[in-house]
């Protein structure tokens, strides 16, 4: 029996290399993703806006004050 997926396959570009970098820095620096941010780096059909980089500059942020801890 064949798996029949429901989702076309993300296709594995920058864009996705760079979702997972995200995804994998929050979680190393054990921040806690809300559902709007997880369904972003999960969902490829979500095209970058001025709320998606605002979260993105955020997270950024966040994390400079953390080397400056």
């Amino acid at each position: 029996m064949s798996k029949q997926c429901t989702k076309p396959k993300r296709k594995r570009d920058e864009a996705w290399f760079e979702d997972k970098v995200l995804l994998v820095q929050a979680q190393a620096n054990e921040q806690v993703l809300y559902e709007e941010e997880l369904e972003f780096l999960a969902d490829p059909g979500i095209v970058e806006t001025q709320s998606t980089q605002y979260v993105v500059t955020n997270n950024a942020a966040y994390q400079a004050d953390d080397l400056d801890a």
